[in-house]
């Protein structure tokens, strides 16, 4: 039996530990399909306790504790991946490579899974069951999830599955935990708007591909207003528009970029249905032709009612967990665990990393800093998430 006092003073001292681990991967941060040395880093802490461990992909990196046919199996997600992002604040450990920064916190997660790892494995023979820990490259950019998966991170078969992220807007000390949907799914459009030249003198010789495309921009917003239930979330955005060679020529050729968001798969399909007819009737008024292109991204993540609830409970046992807040809406924002949760059933919660008493950069920012107390908080969740399901 594991002796809770043990396991308490376990957890701390892989907290003190597990801080030094983070404040080394925030020094030296590395993009997305680039994390050589921070999988190196994160190898070498694995085979130091004993952990197995696989690669997948250039820079994945799965562990496995335990082998025990019959039981089940319990897989802990961390992303590693950071940002294009000039880190605007002074720290003793602030990032060494200009124009690259962890300012989405996946630092705090990899030392939380290294550290939650250093835990599990002194205390393996009293684990009812196995466990994985995914180190997971390329979350910001490639959706890393879907390709670990293809390359059978998942296998042999795995139960359930946890992760976590750094959450700035919730002070250290509290855990954020959401049923059901917690991210919407996206998808990436091309709209190319094919006109005619002609001299900007003698605009009725040509076909204007830049006034087909503005009222196609101006159109589609109506979809959301229009087309889809208010009670059914969805975003649509045009992020990028390129389109003609000259000032005083009539473009022949436009292209517009952008995101369709959405919370259920009846509005994903109906947005994607909708744009491509808006674009192509609207282009076709003005005597041109759209084709549209789609890009498929991340599904709906939706976390799984039971899992959130052991997760709950195992937050409130802990002392060190001041507060466990249940967040009531989903964010149009995407997060590629959903693969994960697609495949296993498992839980997304919030790890709160922000100061108390002080106004908390967001994530994606120059000024995006954590309170490190997060990290034991962290681990020790995680821990206790993983006795509990496997009992």
């Amino acid at each position: 039996m594991i002796n809770l006092l043990e396991l308490d003073e376990l957890v701390k001292e892989a907290g003190r530990w597990a801080v030094r681990v983070r404040q080394d991967f925030h020094r030296w941060p590395e993009l997305g399909n680039e994390e050589y040395r921070t999988a190196e880093r994160i190898r070498s802490e694995l085979d130091k306790l004993g952990i197995e461990t696989r690669k997948m992909l250039s820079t994945g990196i799965v562990g496995s504790l335990n082998h025990k046919p019959g039981k089940k199996t319990v897989a802990l997600r961390a992303d590693m991946d950071a940002l294009p992002v000039q880190e605007t604040v002074m720290l003793p450990f602030s990032s060494e490579r200009r124009g690259l920064m962890h300012a989405c916190g996946h630092d705090v997660h990899m030392a939380v899974l290294l550290g939650t790892a250093r835990v599990l494995s002194k205390i393996k023979n009293d684990i009812n069951g196995n466990v994985k820990f995914i180190f997971q490259p390329a979350e910001e950019t490639t959706g890393g999830a879907k390709r670990m998966i293809k390359k059978g991170c998942l296998e042999p078969k795995t139960d359930y599955i946890l992760g976590l992220h750094a959450k700035p807007d919730l002070p250290a000390g509290t855990i954020g935990i959401k049923y059901g949907k917690v991210h919407a799914s996206s998808d990436m459009f091309t709209i190319t708007v094919l006109g005619r030249h002609s001299h900007g003198a003698s605009p009725e010789m040509g076909i204007d591909a830049i006034a087909a495309a503005a009222q196609i921009v101006n159109g589609i917003q109506s979809i959301v207003a229009r087309n889809i239930s208010p009670l059914s979330p969805a975003v649509i955005t045009v992020g990028r528009i390129h389109g003609g060679t000259a000032v005083n020529l009539i473009a022949d050729e436009v292209t517009l970029e952008g995101t369709l968001r959405a919370l259920d798969l009846c509005s994903r399909e109906h947005l994607k249905s909708r744009l491509r007819e808006m674009a192509q009737m609207t282009a076709k008024a003005y005597g041109a032709r759209a084709e549209v292109r789609y890009k498929k991204g991340y599904p709906v993540l939706v976390n799984d009612n039971l899992v959130v609830e052991a997760i709950r409970d195992a937050a409130i046992c802990q002392t060190a967990v001041e507060k466990v807040v249940e967040l009531k809406e989903p964010t149009m924002g995407v997060e590629d665990f959903a693969f994960f949760l697609e495949k296993v059933p498992g839980a997304f919660i919030f790890l709160g990393s922000g100061f108390k008493g002080r106004e908390n950069e967001g994530l994606h920012s120059g000024a995006f800093e954590v309170d490190e107390k997060c990290i034991g908080i962290g681990i020790q969740v995680e821990v206790i998430s993983v006795l509990k399901l496997l009992e």
